[in-house]
C-alpha cells in the first residue's frame, strides 16, 4: 500500500509543479521573461551541438559598415551632457532583458547614464525592433546631430529580431546584449573600434570594456564641433544621414 501512494505521489507531486510553473510564467512578466531567455539559449546551444556533431558552420550575416568610420572611435559629436533619456519599445522579452541589461552594464561604467522613461515623445532614444532577414545587420543606430552646435539630438537603436532571435545564428542571450550594449555605444556617439572592444565591427563578442568606458570619458570631455554654421535642414539631414551607423 505505502509503494502504491508512493507511486502515485510522485506523478502529483510533477503534475502541481508544472501547474505552478505555467502559474507564474501567465502571471509574473519578470518570471515570463527569464523562461523565455532560457528557452532561446537552449534553443542556441541545441543548435550549436548539432552543427558541432554535423561539422555544418553556423549561418553568418553579413558585416555593414559604414566606410566612413571604419577606423574611428568617435564621430565629434556627443550629446550636451553624459546623460540621456531612452524609451525601450520592444514587446519580446529576449530582446527587451537584453536592451534593459545592457542600459544597466551602461550605467554601472559611470561615464555615460540612461535613465529609462515611459513616454516615448520625451526620449532622447528609442530602442526598438526590426524583422529583416535580408538587411545584413544585427542592429543599427540612426543619430541625428544639430549641425550648428555638434550636439546628438535624437538617436533610434534597431535591434534585428531576424537574426538575434534566430538560433541558426548563434545568437546566445549574451551576445544580444552586447549588441544592444554596441547600438548604444553609436548612440552615445562612439563609432567602430577594431580593438578588444564593444564596438569591434562584428558587434557581438565583447561586453563593455575599459577601452570603450576611456573613449566615452575622452569624447565627453571635448566641445564637439559644428559641422557647418551655416547649414540649411537640408545639410543638417545630409550631417545626420552621414551620421547613421548600420553594424552588425
Amino acid at each position: 500500500m505505502v509503494k502504491i501512494r508512493k507511486r502515485l505521489s510522485l506523478p502529483l507531486v510533477y503534475l502541481l509543479a508544472f501547474g505552478a510553473l505555467i502559474w507564474f510564467y501567465q502571471n509574473s512578466p519578470r518570471f515570463q521573461q527569464y523562461a523565455n531567455v532560457a528557452i532561446h539559449d537552449a534553443q542556441v546551444l541545441t543548435y550549436n551541438g548539432l552543427n558541432k556533431l554535423t561539422g555544418n558552420k553556423p549561418t553568418a550575416t553579413e558585416q555593414r559598415v559604414d566606410p566612413t568610420h571604419t577606423n574611428a572611435t568617435t564621430t565629434g559629436s556627443r550629446w550636451p551632457h553624459a546623460s540621456a533619456t531612452v524609451y525601450v519599445d520592444l514587446s519580446n522579452p529576449v530582446l527587451r532583458s537584453a536592451a534593459e541589461s545592457a542600459l544597466s552594464q551602461w550605467n554601472r561604467t559611470g561615464a555615460f547614464t540612461f535613465k529609462q522613461i515611459n513616454d516615448k515623445s520625451k526620449a532622447d532614444i528609442t530602442i526598438t525592433a526590426i524583422n529583416e532577414n535580408n538587411d545584413n545587420a544585427a542592429g543599427l543606430t540612426n543619430s541625428t546631430t544639430n549641425a550648428m552646435t555638434g550636439y546628438i539630438t535624437h538617436a533610434d537603436v534597431q535591434l534585428n529580431a531576424g537574426y538575434l532571435l534566430d538560433p541558426s545564428y548563434g545568437y546566445s542571450q549574451q551576445r544580444v546584449i552586447n549588441t544592444a550594449e554596441h547600438e548604444l555605444g553609436h548612440a552615445i556617439g562612439l563609432q567602430h573600434n577594431n580593438g578588444t572592444s564593444v564596438m569591434q565591427p562584428a558587434g557581438s563578442f565583447f561586453t563593455i570594456q575599459p577601452a570603450d568606458v576611456a573613449a566615452v570619458r575622452k569624447l565627453y570631455a571635448q566641445t564637439p564641433q559644428a559641422t557647418n554654421e551655416s547649414s540649411s535642414s537640408t545639410q543638417q539631414s545630409i550631417d545626420a544621414k552621414k551620421l547613421s551607423t548600420l553594424s552588425k
